[in-house]
């Protein structure tokens, strides 16, 4: 009798590191990854008062409506608005990180230790999903693992965000916050299986 995959499905809020500082909204990320290497993040904000539309962030004056999104490979995202995920197998120095800004750009990187030399990371193009509306918006990334990933293991995974507000301001989101600064590669901001 053939095994069936396995797979996890969590959605989690994501809180921001200065909430005084930051655009009213609320924000969550969910994951579902897949045995088979396939990781899917999507990442959903709405007004924190219902009714009212979504502040003004950089990304929110475009057309409204659903598009597959298709960039270009740069570095630098998290200077601007950007979609985030960190990946660690449990125990280990070596974790990578994701950024996908909302036009659709992206990339990949590996490091060996915390904040050590980011190397960009062979991989196949991200799948990117980009839905909107004046009261909510969605980004959906679908993520092939291989070949860097090879364990059949779920990682300690840590999502995030950068949002740039319509004045230029950035807001930084996460599952949680640890030390005096927004540092989204602090293994304590980590979910772990």
């Amino acid at each position: 009798m053939a095994r069936h995959p396995v797979m996890v499905r969590q959605v989690c809020p994501l809180v921001p590191f200065s909430p005084d500082a930051s655009p009213k909204l609320l924000a969550s990320a969910e994951f579902v990854w897949e045995e088979h290497n396939t990781l899917e993040l999507s990442f959903s904000l709405r007004p924190s008062q219902s009714g009212q539309p979504l502040p003004m962030l950089k990304f929110t004056s475009a057309a409204p409506g659903s598009s597959e999104r298709s960039g270009q490979r740069l570095d630098g995202l998290w200077e601007h608005s950007c979609f985030e995920a960190f990946f660690a197998l449990p125990n280990q120095d070596r974790y990578w990180e994701l950024n996908v800004s909302p036009s659709g750009d992206w990339n990949l990187y590996r490091f060996e230790s915390y904040r050590s030399q980011g190397a960009r990371e062979q991989t196949l193009e991200p799948r990117i999903h980009w839905q909107s509306s004046q009261k909510d918006c969605r980004c959906t990334i679908e993520l092939r693992l291989d070949p860097w990933w090879t364990a059949v293991q779920l990682p300690d995974l840590a999502i995030a965000m950068v949002l740039e507000d319509s004045d230029n301001n950035l807001s930084y989101w996460a599952l949680s916050h640890h030390g005096d600064e927004p540092d989204f590669h602090d293994r304590r901001g980590y979910l772990t299986p």
